[in-house]
């Protein structure tokens, strides 16, 4: 059991416990390519979440703005605390309440207090699930672009209708239900389908039964006028079958380009942000492990708020970390065909490198497929440990691309290495001995 132990971890280091490997099963190269995706996935999660503090530290004008919302020695100063998870935010003598906060990217004013540089910021607490304002319009698809409204699209032939695509353009309000405009949505259900129909009268019947509130009818009958009257949206929205005006800031902004921003919300907060490294680092903060209490009160000078800010910023980030280790575990399931792949070519290349040099002490690819499978586990923990080192140096867009390559390139080389002294251990047994002058 040591001798297997021996030479499934250290053949890496040791040619003589490498060709010991051949006289094995293929047990050892079996473990040594699940750790090797074990360590292709800390790799990844140690390369998105490690060097994220000293990036944030280093990211000037975003660090700046961060400080200018929650740590400006003045009335401008946002003050934030957390309750239940959810973060609630006030101007510095105000009241904690749900609303738009700060938007520099539509206010002249608040750009000037809560900017630096082309970072922009949003503070916007009210709820995720709060409805969008929107606009309905369709675009022809024939290259010139023309924009009708969705009414209008309506009057068209069902062959004319194949001329255009839907869209949606989020206003960036709140969508307001009263009741005269939810009656107008509660008529429209009645001429549409019996299905339709017969989900309306429930809930009719579940607002009179007390079952649900009124705005909860209101929201109910809102979602069933839409989904009937709009063609599905899922290109606008994953969660929901009705817009939500979270995504107004995606939408407008996001998928547009902007590389250097923060939006804080009440349940999570997004940023990016771009460094001395070049290129723009996205990143997203949760609060649902932090403790309750004031991030930064009124109390707190400029220095102490700016920490407390720095603070709020790093552990909501922190928070990720079971979202992105689950997210690069799939990923790294993903890829792990790939590296099997990669196995084979290194494989490959040994076996016909030492076929070319007339060696023959390996005798088939299996035997040679044990010799690199031994340098599996190592060759993953060389790719998780550069990674790690190298991701505080690279941008951030290219971490995700450094574990396969790491790991393709110390797998290859030692191949080639053990190529070459097996060349030279083949040739030393196999060479004729001098005669005798």
């Amino acid at each position: 059991m040591k001798k297997r132990i021996k030479i499934f971890g250290l053949s890496f280091f040791s040619h003589s416990l490498s060709r010991e490997g051949v006289k094995r099963g293929y047990t050892g190269a079996f473990v040594g390519f699940v750790l090797a995706l074990a360590f292709m996935w800390a790799a990844f999660v140690g390369g998105e979440m490690l060097p994220f503090s000293t990036h944030y530290n280093g990211s000037d004008g975003f660090r700046e703005t961060v400080h200018l919302l929650l740590a400006s020695d003045g009335d401008s100063r946002i003050e934030a605390k957390i309750e239940d998870g959810r973060l609630k935010v006030r101007r510095h003598g105000g009241e904690y309440a749900e609303g738009l906060i700060v938007n520099t990217l539509e206010s002249a004013e608040d750009k000037l207090k809560y900017s630096s540089g082309d970072c922009s910021a949003v503070i916007d607490s009210r709820p995720a699930n709060t409805l969008a304002e929107v606009e309905a319009y369709c675009v022809s698809n024939d290259g010139k672009n023309t924009e009708i409204s969705y009414a209008d699209y309506l009057t068209l032939s069902s062959v004319a209708r194949l001329n255009f695509d839907f869209r949606l353009r989020y206003t960036g309000n709140a969508l307001t239900l009263d009741d005269a405009t939810v009656s107008g949505y509660r008529a429209y259900l009645d001429g549409v389908s019996a299905e339709a129909v017969g989900k309306a009268a429930r809930l009719d019947t579940e607002l009179s039964n007390g079952e649900i509130t009124k705005d909860e009818y209101n929201r109910k009958i809102y979602e069933a006028y839409f989904e009937n009257y709009y063609p599905e949206i899922s290109a606008y929205e994953s969660s929901s079958k009705v817009p939500l005006l979270r995504n107004y800031y995606y939408h407008n902004y996001i998928s547009q380009g902007i590389d250097n921003y923060i939006f804080i919300f009440d349940d999570y907060l997004t940023g990016s942000y771009k460094t001395g490294l070049g290129g723009a680092t996205a990143f997203y903060g949760f609060y649902s492990s932090m403790e309750d209490g004031e991030l930064v009160s009124e109390g707190m000078t400029a220095t102490e708020a700016a920490a407390a800010a720095d603070s709020f910023i790093k552990e909501s980030f922190g928070a990720t970390f079971s979202f992105n280790a689950y997210a690069y575990f799939m990923n790294t399931v993903t890829i792990a065909p790939f590296i099997a792949l990669m196995l084979m070519v290194a494989t490959l290349l040994g076996y016909s490198l030492l076929r070319l040099k007339g060696v023959e002490s390996i005798s088939s690819l299996g035997a040679m497929l044990k010799v690199i499978g031994s340098y599996l586990w190592f060759s993953g923990a060389v790719s998780a440990l550069l990674t790690v080192a190298t991701s505080f140096l690279v941008r951030h867009s290219i971490i995700s691309a450094l574990p396969p390559v790491i790991f393709f390139i110390t797998l290859v080389t030692r191949s080639v290495i053990f190529v070459i002294m097996e060349s030279k251990v083949y040739k030393n047994e196999h060479s004729e001995p001098k005669e005798a002058e």
